[in-house]
């Protein structure tokens, strides 16, 4: 038997090893609906300056354990968003903002969450009637107080359908890194 059918052999062989892709390159790792990450608001949030459709940028706090074993490390960003906000009123009507978490960007890959919140400002009714009675209708240009979410604040988020992100990871940025688009 020659030698040049066998060697022409292992060459493939060779050449189909080296161009397939290893399991541990090709295979994503699955981040399972559901999973549970905390985040934290990076921008100061107010009913009294925030329109709804505004996007703010949230930050994973905590690291992420999934069943594989693998851990996903704080540091990775993200956006949500301003669902509803209204200013506070007259006559002691108080502010509302509701906020919506969308997703975490895990290199290339958008992990969408689920998570929202949402407050409504003090109200000064008690103190708008007083008004009223004491200086009539001037009383009633009482104003309620506006909703404030301070930056740093942390909020619970689940996933909120299985995502698939490349293996291996790509850790996050270093913070002062430019929000995700």
């Amino acid at each position: 038997m020659s030698l040049k059918p066998r060697i022409r052999g292992w060459v493939l062989a060779a050449a189909m090893a080296a161009l397939a892709p290893t399991s541990a390159w090709a295979a994503g790792i699955k981040i399972p609906e559901g999973t549970e990450m905390v985040v934290r608001l990076n921008d100061d949030l107010s009913s009294g300056t925030s329109t709804e459709g505004d996007q703010f940028s949230i930050t994973l706090q905590e690291a992420v354990r999934l069943s594989d074993g693998t851990v996903l490390k704080p540091g990775y960003r993200g956006r949500g968003e301003i669902v509803k906000a209204k200013k506070k009123g007259f006559a002691g009507q108080g502010g509302e903002l509701n906020i919506r978490i969308n997703y975490i960007r895990i290199g290339d890959t958008r992990v969408r969450l689920r998570a929202n919140k949402g407050s409504q400002g003090d109200t000064a009714m008690g103190a708008t009637v007083a008004l009223a009675v004491l200086f009539g209708p001037l009383g009633l240009l009482k104003h309620g107080h506006d909703v404030e979410i301070k930056a740093g604040q942390t909020i619970t988020a689940y996933v909120d359908a299985d995502a698939e992100v490349d293996s291996p990871i790509v850790p996050p940025e270093v913070d002062g890194s430019p929000p995700p688009p």
